[in-house]
């Protein structure tokens, strides 16, 4: 007969009392999972979580291993009764709460470090800044669909009233929904990049025992550049059936940290900046009719004019890794079937696109992984491998088998693109 604080033990873990090892086991993964801080939001989940490994931890480690040290003529009882008032208990009792803070804190601490990693590569801050734009155009959605009824009625004919029947459901939504959220509707959250951090960032100098990588000769004094990089390790694809399929890569990550000096922080910096608005400044202003062109030669002008910044400045790119022979293969096939897809005028001159442009630019977003593939069956190592001299660290994992990015289908064709554009 067992003491009631060991059946208690069991009964956290909703387990029968002559429950064996495996099953103590996967009770106490299934309940984990269950009432971790992380996953449930209930007042109680960190003191349950914390019972939940009590009791994990004196049943498979020391209950049966104590029972077993008793001459068989002990009852369970007894021999929990003699271990309880002993002070192993008690130290076990506090060390296992201990652990069980700890595991709790553990991927608190992994999820804020990612959040954070997450607030520092700007595409939150980009989001945000996304979200309040689309949110500013709704206002004139609104007044559009809620006065042009009755405009048109006055002035046209006063049968168009009946497109209030179709249009204000849609304007009342609209209202509806700025009401629910007319606290945070048109800045949804706080940008991580404020101008106060921008400023300090700029400015800040911090204590430099390294010497930077991107400006020799300059102390490492500034934020270092964080190069993030990966390899695969395997790949998990799960089937149920027609049209419920799921592919999981399971990648080995690090982060290389080059030291970087204010300098070139300052550099790097600023080509980001003229890269953006090389972009959209040829977007916009240059007198082509293709959008597709207009973009290709603002990255062309953003390289070119970054490069000569870099040259004239004596500093080197923070974003050559993601240049290599496998990225150039690519980049040239795409290119020829982009100029087949094109019409070039000389006088006037004009670039028109042909209506199989779409075709082609779907192509690229879903088959570049599949080229990237290729690549890598022609050129081997030499397709990830940056063509440029790296940090010597980088360079070794890059040896190593490590990339920058997977060969997932859109990723392999929008990240290297954001990562360069932003640095």
């Amino acid at each position: 007969m067992l003491n009631s604080t060991v059946k208690n033990y069991y009964t956290i873990l909703q387990i029968p009392e002559n429950s064996g090892r495996e099953e103590i086991i996967r009770a106490y993964r299934q309940l984990a999972k269950k009432y971790h801080p992380d996953v449930n939001k209930a007042p109680d989940a960190h003191e349950k979580f914390c019972e939940i490994t009590e009791a994990y931890d004196f049943l498979l480690n020391h209950w049966p291993q104590h029972a077993a040290n008793y001459p068989g003529s002990y009852n369970y009882e007894q021999k929990y009764d003699d271990y309880s008032k002993s002070d192993d208990y008690e130290r076990f009792r506090r060390e296992a709460k201990e652990r069980a803070q700890h595991q709790a804190r553990m991927r608190y601490e992994k999820f804020r470090k990612q959040h954070e990693a997450f607030q520092q590569s700007g595409i939150n801050d980009l989001g945000l800044i996304f979200t309040s734009f689309i949110r500013f155009l709704s206002l004139p959605v609104f007044l559009f669909l809620f006065t042009a009824p009755v405009i048109l009625a006055i002035q046209e004919n006063w049968a168009s009233i009946f497109l209030i029947l179709l249009m204000w459901p849609f304007a009342i939504g609209i209202a509806w929904y700025y009401r629910d959220n007319r606290e945070n509707y048109f800045f949804p959250g706080k940008l991580y990049y404020s101008p106060d951090r921008i400023r300090h960032m700029f400015t800040d100098r911090h204590p430099a025992s390294q010497n930077c990588y991107y400006c020799p000769g300059h102390p490492a004094d500034s934020v270092p550049y964080k190069m993030e990089l990966l390899k695969l390790k395997d790949i998990k694809l799960k089937t149920g059936g027609f049209r419920q399929h799921n592919v999981n890569y399971i990648n080995q990550d690090i982060a290389v940290i080059i030291p970087r000096s204010q300098k070139a922080f300052i550099i790097h910096s600023v080509i980001a900046l003229i890269k953006v608005l090389s972009v959209i400044g040829f977007m916009i202003f240059l007198n082509i009719s293709s959008f597709t062109w207009r973009m290709i030669a603002g990255i062309i002008a953003g390289a070119t004019a970054g490069y000569l910044i870099l040259v004239i400045s004596r500093t080197k790119s923070n974003v050559s890794y993601l240049v290599s022979y496998g990225l150039l293969f690519r980049v040239f096939l795409w290119l020829i079937c982009i100029a087949l897809a094109t019409r070039f005028y000389v006088s006037p001159f004009d670039i028109q696109t042909t209506d199989s442009i779409h075709f082609v630019i779907t192509a690229i977003v879903i088959f570049d992984s599949f080229l990237m593939q290729l690549a890598s069956l022609i050129l081997g190592k030499y397709a990830t491998k940056p063509i440029t001299a790296q940090y010597s660290e980088s360079a070794s994992r890059f040896g190593e088998g490590y990339s920058a990015y997977n060969d997932i289908p859109v990723l392999s064709f929008i990240y290297p693109l954001y990562k360069w554009i932003m640095g």
